[in-house]
């Protein structure tokens, strides 16, 4: 009986520590629990935080990155470029062009002629460099070696795509330097090559200045072409001899496929006592006596094309059947200053050119010239002191190839005015005359 009361009482005992044993560990596992089951919602939430901010700072990181390439790429590509040279074996023929021309033969003129014992001679051979440093700019150059001697460097200037340059519409471009005066149409061929007879006209307008010049097109179908330029107009190279600048302007129109017509003027303001830089008839001398003066050439030209081929310039070289040309024009030289007695000098000037192509290869033509001062005045006309000068010439040509032609030409060169007597000067030409 006691020992059955002794395990009563043990199991009592027993039972009360489990109780305060159990109990709190149980509060303690429940409380755990749910304190465990609230906790993921605030890790969560603090995890997203955290990617989300190492999601931006990747990309900033990313875009730094591309950066730091993209500055090295370029800083690599300038240290190349400035390592190799612009011009290499690889890309000369595309940066550097070479043309030129070339005229060789036997002049025989009259005693009082450039060639009065007849004479093999070198008249024309030009050569030039044109360079293309970007896609925008055009350097020329061009030599002078008439005579098979080197004289000068005739052309020197940049000519800058403006269409291009500007994001432009319509053509335009610009050049600056030394470079011939867009006058006129014989200026263009005035030369034993591109000429259809070796010779030029009596009047051969044509000048060479340092200066600015503007060139475009107004219009698509049918464009009206215009050239404007400010220029020293003092003759030769350097520094200009006066504050005032010469001004040179024309236009051309093609009326009709077939028909062609320009007008030009120059203006070359105040050279005070120096001569000018655009001749006429080989006049480039002040009047005499003259302090001051300025020089005014107004010119009209007209060209027609019979069944007119692709190759319009030069004219020796045109496919078209036949081809008549026609220029009228006047000069003035204005005196404003002189120490002594001094006038104004004028006159007017023309021509008329025809050119007959019989075949593909073989060409007949002639020119009728004409410059004539007003009033009594003289002055060296193609270096014949007269009043009036004139010049017919007859020729003709066979083209070998497409760019060699033989030219035979013959000039009856008449002069006239007070006191003057007619020079025994004509001349006949006979010469191998090559482009490239």
């Amino acid at each position: 009986m006691e020992r059955s009361m002794t395990q009563i009482g043990q199991k009592d005992m027993l039972g009360k520590i489990l109780n305060l044993i159990l109990i709190p560990l149980l509060v303690l596992i429940f409380s755990t629990s749910s304190a465990r089951a609230e906790a993921p919602d605030d890790e969560i939430a603090a995890l997203k935080t955290q990617v989300q901010q190492l999601l931006k700072r990747i990309e900033a990181l990313e875009q730094e990155q591309a950066k730091t390439k993209e500055a090295a790429a370029q800083q690599k590509e300038e240290v190349a470029k400035k390592a190799e040279p612009s011009v290499t074996m690889a890309n000369l023929a595309s940066k550097l062009k070479l043309k030129g021309r070339w005229a060789a033969g036997y002049f025989d003129s009259g005693k009082a002629g450039s060639y009065p014992s007849g004479s093999f001679e070198v008249p024309d051979a030009k050569l030039q460099f044109t360079f293309e440093p970007d896609e925008i700019n055009k350097i020329v150059m061009r030599m002078n070696l008439n005579n098979a001697t080197f004289n000068s460097v005739d052309y020197s200037y940049i000519d800058t795509n403006l269409t291009k340059l500007l994001n432009l519409t319509l053509p335009l471009s610009s050049r600056i330097g030394r470079m011939k005066l867009e006058f006129g149409e014989e200026t263009l061929w005035n030369n034993p090559i591109e000429g259809v007879v070796p010779s030029n006209s009596a009047i051969n307008v044509d000048g060479k200045d340092e200066g600015l010049q503007l060139c475009g097109k107004l219009g698509k179908a049918k464009a009206l072409n215009y050239a404007v330029s400010v220029t020293n107009g003092t003759s030769g190279t350097g520094s200009d001899t006066s504050t005032a600048k010469a001004f040179t302007g024309k236009l051309s129109y093609n009326i009709l496929n077939p028909l062609y017509i320009s007008a030009s003027y120059y203006n070359s303001a105040s050279m005070k006592s120096s001569s000018a830089e655009m001749s006429i008839a080989g006049l480039t001398s002040r009047p005499s006596n003259a302090a001051r003066w300025r020089r005014e050439i107004w010119e009209v030209d007209l060209r027609y094309d019979f069944k007119r081929g692709k190759i319009f310039n030069p004219p020796a070289f045109s496919d078209s059947k036949a081809i008549v040309q026609l220029a009228y024009g006047g000069f003035s030289d204005d005196v404003s200053a002189g120490t002594l007695v001094s006038t104004k000098r004028s006159g007017k000037y023309g021509f008329v050119e025809g050119t007959y192509n019989f075949t593909k290869k073989f060409y007949a033509a002639g020119r009728a010239s004409i410059i004539d001062l007003d009033g009594d005045a003289s002055a060296s006309l193609n270096n014949i002191t007269c009043n009036e000068y004139q010049r017919y010439s007859l020729g003709g040509g066979y083209r070998l190839t497409g760019n060699t032609i033989l030219k035979l030409g013959y000039d009856w060169n008449k002069e006239s005015g007070p006191g003057v007597d007619e020079a025994d000067n004509n001349l006949l030409s006979a010469v191998v005359a090559s482009q490239f």
